[in-house]
């Protein structure tokens, strides 16, 4: 028997009841990629800003973390071997890498940390790369350019950034250095990360029985303030369904290779719904142009890989985080690229979260093979999908561990943050506890979770956890250095300041030390471990 699939959409529904009698029609019978729920996801995502994810409303860990970024590292990382081991490869020519949707830039850093320590540590040492991160929102690219550990790669030239709408912009304006890449302009291969991105931008469905194509109409209607109080999210107070609308002919849209795909799907599914990502589609047309037909996608999101996926799916769920999102329909962008003569290799596993898929694109006379090779060894052995269900089995069971299983899974995690403060208090707990503790062994993991962290200030201080952890084996420079970063990302706090008294004490910068209790008695004139260091200091120094 065939394993069951993953369903990811609701089964066959009829009109919610609210939609009879006393509700109210916001909006009637129109195709999904046009009904007013994206303008309220625009409206959500331009308001909310950073703090969409500061404040964890929209989900981001399982694309962010630094192991989906190191596997994405190592596919880019093949496919620059491929290009610059072809015979007509100009070195001057710059390899240009861009994330839609970036949203806070967390990946973005984490990826830049990881890929540039395999170009610097190699045969492509020198290669001209520039990363470029996008989104629809002003206010996230305001962030970006402010964010003190993005503002290196800036400087270095190695990372721009631009306001960009996947539904329109036919062209690239880098605000960092001020430069407009226009079609025609440069024919420069183009790498295209997606992560949670395509799911959460519009999408038509369309549904198949007996041999005929309907469009999905969806009317959006008020549901008169039920569940408003539980609904956070941009339908609080809606409800939504779905009409069949018989499509007459074959000229949908105004592409033929995407009127192909809704005809490969007539043809062979039955009592079916489908998605389309028109949205994602026209985007990867336009960016394709721009770049002379030279692109490789690189996506995670949940998602289809192929039709016995979508058997006797109904039209999509809305999921609501804050926003709301969509299953992807990743089958029709591999019908699309392979109609361009591309190709697309998938996860070879169902995945319970997301799926993670490669999209070939080129003008180039090479068969990727590094690129291929290194992807192929992603998808069959651990990919992101399988890290994110490991850590979840294994982090409920941390204060069974043993101290050197802890920090083992750590380095597994490639030094994951999230996963580091999941640790902190049955480390913190064994340290004096414990015979024969492995210090060094943690300070070394300390550093690397540092190095491969990027702050926006959300719930967790990393680093007063981190900060400690060094004063307490005696880093009291490199602890300053980590509390002085919680006062930019969490703001004055008493007990940081006093922190950084205590490492100016152990150091026996006495004048230093004073400048900080200062800063915490002013904060809390009765912060009593301020004060007792203040006397201890009087004491020594007089």
């Amino acid at each position: 028997m065939e394993p069951k699939t993953k369903k990811y959409t609701i089964n066959r529904s009829i009109k919610p009841e609210a939609s009879e009698g006393s509700a109210v029609i916001l909006e009637d019978q129109k195709p999904l990629s046009q009904s007013m729920v994206w303008k309220l996801q625009a409206d959500f995502y331009a308001n909310q800003g950073p703090e969409a994810w500061i404040k964890g409303i929209v989900p981001q860990y399982i694309t962010t973390n630094p192991y989906i970024a190191t596997l994405y590292a190592r596919t880019v990382f093949g496919y620059c071997r491929d290009i610059a081991a072809s015979d007509a490869f100009d070195k001057n020519t710059t390899i240009y890498i861009m994330e839609l949707a970036a949203g806070v830039g967390r990946f973005t850093y984490t990826f830049l940390k990881r890929f540039l320590h395999m170009v610097e540590n190699s045969s492509l040492k020198g290669l001209k790369f520039q990363y470029i991160i996008t989104d629809l929102a002003e206010r996230n690219a305001a962030y970006w350019q402010n964010h003190s550990y993005l503002k290196p790669f800036f400087e270095r030239g190695i990372l721009d950034c631009a306001v960009f709408d996947m539904a329109k912009e036919e062209e690239l304006r880098l605000r960092n250095s001020g430069r407009v890449i226009r079609k025609g302009s440069l024919k420069n291969p183009l790498i295209l990360f997606a992560n949670y991105t395509f799911d959460s931008i519009p999408q038509d469905t369309f549904y198949v029985n007996k041999g005929k194509l309907h469009e999905g109409l969806i009317t959006v209607t008020s549901n008169n303030g039920q569940d408003e109080l539980k609904d956070k999210s941009i339908l609080a107070g809606k409800d939504y369904f779905y009409t069949d609308k018989q499509i007459p002919g074959s000229g949908y849209y105004e592409d033929a290779h995407f009127n192909d795909i809704l005809l490969y799907y007539k043809a062979c599914l039955e009592d079916t719904a489908f998605s389309l990502p028109i949205t994602a589609l026209r985007c990867l047309r336009r960016l394709k142009e721009l770049f002379d037909d030279d692109l490789v996608l690189i996506s995670a999101d949940k998602g289809y890989r192929n039709t016995a996926s979508m058997d006797k799916n109904y039209h999509p769920y809305l999921s609501k985080h804050g926003s709301i999102s969509l299953t992807v329909n990743f089958h029709a962008l591999e019908l699309y690229f392979k109609s361009l003569g591309g190709s697309a290799i998938h996860s070879i596993y169902e995945h319970e979260n997301i799926t993670m898929s490669l999209f070939l694109l080129s003008n180039r006379s090479h068969d990727f093979l590094e690129t291929k090779m290194a992807y192929q060894e992603i998808i069959e052995g651990i990919g992101p999908d399988d890290f994110y269900i490991l850590k979840k089995a294994v982090v409920p069971f941390n204060k069974s561990l043993t101290t050197k299983e802890l920090l083992t899974f750590i380095r597994y995690t490639v030094w994951d943050a999230r996963t580091f403060l999941e640790f902190y208090n049955s480390l913190l707990e064994r340290i004096a506890k414990e015979e024969d503790f492995p210090k060094d062994e943690l300070v070394s993991v300390i550093y690397k979770v540092w190095e491969y962290y990027f702050p926006i200030g959300e719930e967790g201080n990393l680093f007063y956890c981190l900060a400690t952890l060094l004063g307490y084996f005696g880093y009291d420079t490199d602890a300053i250095r980590l509390f002085e970063s919680s006062l930019e990302f969490y703001g004055e706090d008493a007990g940081i300041y006093y922190e950084i008294a205590l490492c100016y004490y152990n150091l026996q910068e006495f004048e230093k030390a004073m400048e900080f209790i200062k800063k915490s008695l002013l904060l809390n004139p009765e912060f009593e471990e301020s004060i007792n260091l203040k006397d201890l200091i009087g004491e020594v120094t007089h």
